[in-house]
């Protein structure tokens, strides 16, 4: 079965209608001699024109073939894939006599003939022909033709918004029609064994993640913690780690000795490898079959191309990935991924140290943090706020109040309103996170 266009199939399904209006003896000398040709037309009538209107209106995705498997593994298989689809018609006449008037007869004569073509014919087979585009026999379908039972409401309902009262009329679905599909560029491989296997457990599944946040407020010199759902969590830079850099993930399906913690960015062309029970990359750590603890820490590997990817602050999606393995029939081993749902933790930015730069100069300070300067950060990425003022990033001419300078990737310089006194709350903005909390005291 060929694949065609929509035009084509309009075409075929006309010319039966001409056919049989032409073969009709006593139609073709009553009414159709005083008919222009083309008397069949695809158009929708005006009120000038005359003959037979088969106008198309209507298309709709065909839900039986939405699924069709694709001819190969290009990507996205949607593109190889033929889109089927169902034709809505609607058949209407318009005729005049010799004196100018609607001829009701004539009409119906014409619709009679055209609705028994339509009718004696519910399956066609090929389009017309069209040598010159390679097909001089015409392209084969399969398309099936059925009249559509309409109340006489609805049918009136087609003709509501129309610039004419409403006329004889009769609809039509013709399906299935596949348009032509994008090429295919590769195929799926020879299958050369095939097995059956039965796995017991269920796939990995993350139902929510929890990080518990220490910080300090002003005044007070032991620390506050709040736990925070989905996580939000500190990477650990020249510190042992904390229980700020520590994610929980709680969920199911977390057993076998084979389990990692994949981490992905939406800056990254492909996951990267976070840690795994067997001791690879960071700290992953089983707390039971329903609840998985990782240690962040300041970069994680790709898993396909092996480059090292700073951990910047932001957001980031984790999965867990567990690996079996069964033997083939002809006794070779194989694995199995069972990939878990994607679920989101935060990387936060950090505050170090506050502090006057060196050397001194009015009302300019010097942040110390985590992580500012980035092959992946872009300038709009960072924003800084001191109390109520909203810093703007230094371009050129004279450092001014109001403004802040990344000098480092660890360091970022400001210019701070004289106005600005007391204990005050300081928040950076890297990629739409905030820091943690931190009170800073303006003298």
């Amino acid at each position: 079965m060929d694949y065609t266009s929509l035009n084509e199939i309009t075409e075929k399904l006309i010319d039966v209608i001409h056919a049989a209006i032409i073969n009709d003896t006593i139609v073709s000398a009553d009414v159709v001699a005083v008919l222009p040709e083309p008397f069949v037309v695809p158009e929708p009538f005006i009120k000038e024109r005359r003959g037979i209107s088969f106008y198309l209106f209507h298309v709709q995705e065909n839900s039986h073939y939405k699924n069709y498997s694709p001819a190969g593994i290009d990507h996205p298989p949607v593109a190889i894939t033929p889109m089927g689809l169902n034709l809505y018609y609607q058949l209407t006449c318009n005729i005049t006599n010799n004196e100018g008037r609607e001829d009701a007869y004539g009409e119906q004569k014409l619709m009679s003939t055209a609705m028994k073509a339509l009718h004696d014919q519910p399956v066609l087979k090929r389009t017309l022909s069209k040598p010159a585009q390679g097909y001089p026999q015409g392209k084969e379908i399969d398309i099936k033709i059925s009249l559509q039972n309409l109340s006489s409401s609805e049918s009136v309902q087609y003709w509501a918004a129309a610039e004419s009262a409403a006329r004889l009329s009769a609809y039509y679905e013709v399906s299935v029609v596949f348009l032509p599909p994008e090429r295919v560029k590769s195929v799926s491989g020879r299958v050369l064994s095939y097995g059956n296997f039965i796995f017991t457990e269920n796939a990995p599944r993350i139902t929510t993640s929890e990080s518990t946040l220490e910080y300090f407020v002003s005044g007070d010199p032991n620390p506050r913690q709040v736990t925070i759902q989905p996580a939000q969590a500190k990477v650990p830079v020249a510190a042992p780690p904390t229980i700020s850099n520590k994610v929980t993930f709680y969920g199911s399906g977390f057993t076998g000795s084979d389990l990692e913690i994949r981490i992905i960015s939406p800056l990254w062309d492909e996951p990267a490898l976070a840690g795994s029970l067997a001791g690879k990359g960071w700290k992953v750590t089983r707390v039971s079959e329903n609840q998985l603890e990782m240690m962040l820490q300041p970069s994680a590997v790709l898993i396909t191309s092996l480059v090292a990817k700073n951990i910047i602050p932001g957001l980031y999606s984790a999965q867990v990935c567990k690996t079996e393995q069964r033997v083939l029939p002809n006794g070779t081993s194989k694995q199995f991924e069972h990939l878990s749902n994607l679920f989101p933790f935060s990387v936060i930015p950090l505050i170090y140290s506050f502090a006057p730069t060196v050397p001194p100069a009015p009302e300019a300070y010097t942040i110390k943090g985590y992580r500012f300067q980035d092959p992946d950060l872009k300038d709009e990425d960072i924003q800084i706020c001191i109390g109520d003022q909203v810093f703007s990033k230094y371009t050129k001419g004279s450092f001014v109040a109001g403004q802040f300078k990344i000098i480092a990737a660890d360091t970022i310089d400001l210019t701070v309103s004289a106005l600005l006194k007391g204990t005050v709350p300081l928040r950076i903005m890297v990629r739409g996170i905030e820091s943690e909390p931190k009170w800073i005291n303006l003298p």
